[in-house]
């Protein structure tokens, strides 16, 4: 069987997500937060469409620690690019990358 575990519903979870994150009324009121929608649609759309694969049994995640840790580093780097400056108080792009360098040294370390 090709994916199905969910009922295909990781195009449903990325359109939605687009929906919202475009919706001219959520950019005026929440602009983080549709700039992080949007973003996050296509990341969740892909971890989905991976997971959703393994569980039926057409592909094979080889390491499930390594594939979880890489989607939530992904998605953390991604809210923190979108989060408030005032938020990082030693600086918002060196709080970015030093927890970039900790997911590289904790992935290099496994």
């Amino acid at each position: 069987m090709s994916g199905g575990h969910w009922g295909y519903g990781h195009s449903v979870v990325r359109d939605h997500l687009d929906t919202v994150g475009a919706d001219p009324q959520v950019i005026a009121r929440w602009p983080l937060l549709a700039t992080l929608w949007r973003q996050l649609a296509e990341i969740v759309y892909d971890y989905e469409h991976e997971m959703d694969y393994a569980l039926s049994g057409d592909t094979g995640i080889s390491d499930d620690r390594a594939f979880e840790c890489a989607a939530v580093g992904r998605i953390l780097d991604m809210a923190m690019k979108a989060a408030p400056d005032a938020w990082f108080p030693r600086g918002k792009w060196a709080t970015i990358q030093a927890v970039q360098g900790r997911m590289e040294k904790v992935e290099e370390d496994r």
